[in-house]
């Protein structure tokens, strides 16, 4: 393409799929207000990349809205407020927690300068119980890597998307009994490959989106499932975001 498109989503969210198909896999969502550029364009589906974390996928036409480069410029230096609770009314749209908005309403806050762990865990513990879903980053259905990236942007840390990519910030904090409130875990498969992320409520106890977003044991080893009665994700490495 010889010129860069920019689109805002105007709905609550909008799926994007790894591929233009409606079968295709969920890799992401596009909340309300995220502006994204186009990178390709067929008959019915666009591919875009996300301007916030540079994540790209592809999205139907039929839910595209263009902007200009006016109105880019505007959105991208107007005041931010992003939506702290899991879901707020805004102008006949049902938004979900981490939705930046253009405007002060009583469910926003703006983002801090200064990354804040305290901020981080009082907005994780508002998920609680948050169904899991493959791709997802709204209060209906949300992945492990979704969760810590709303969440750390709401306390004022910009992640990317996946847990693979997310496991490259911040400073590695070597034993879990040296793990504060706030740090990242990450956890590993048997092809040791980053599969999954949390956020530490303390040195023994994580909250994370597994089936649901839950708290759970965490120790040297991993998460320990009390239901289940043993490990569910074995430990990798532990980050303090900065």
């Amino acid at each position: 393409m010889s010129e860069t498109i920019h689109g805002i989503c105007s709905l609550s969210a909008i799926p994007v799929r790894k591929d233009k198909s409606h079968e295709s896999e969920l890799v992401t969502e596009l909340l309300f207000n995220e502006i994204y550029e186009i990178v390709d364009i067929t008959k019915e589906w666009l591919k875009i990349r996300i301007n916030d974390d540079g994540y790209e996928g592809w999205i139907r036409r039929l839910q595209h809205k263009s902007i200009t480069d006016e109105e880019y410029n505007v959105l991208r230096s107007s005041a931010i407020h992003i939506i702290k609770e899991p879901i707020s009314k805004y102008k006949g749209l049902t938004l979900s927690f981490g939705t930046v908005i253009n405007e002060e309403t009583e469910d926003t806050v703006t983002i801090p300068d200064v990354f804040s762990p305290d901020i981080l865990i009082i907005n994780a513990r508002k998920l609680l119980n948050t169904p899991y879903r493959w791709g997802g980053k709204t209060v209906f259905g949300m992945d492990c890597s979704g969760f810590t990236q709303l969440c750390a942007k709401t306390a004022g840390y910009m992640l990317p998307r996946d847990a693979s990519q997310q496991i490259k910030h911040g400073n590695l904090i070597y034993f879990a009994q040296e793990s504060q409130p706030g740090d990242l875990a990450f956890f590993e498969n048997e092809e040791h490959n980053i599969v999954h992320t949390g956020i530490l409520l303390s040195n023994n106890e994580i909250i994370h989106s597994s089936g649901k977003i839950r708290i759970d044991s965490f120790d040297q080893t991993g998460i320990f499932n009390k239901e289940s009665g043993q490990y569910s994700h074995f430990l990798t490495a532990i980050k303090r975001l900065h």
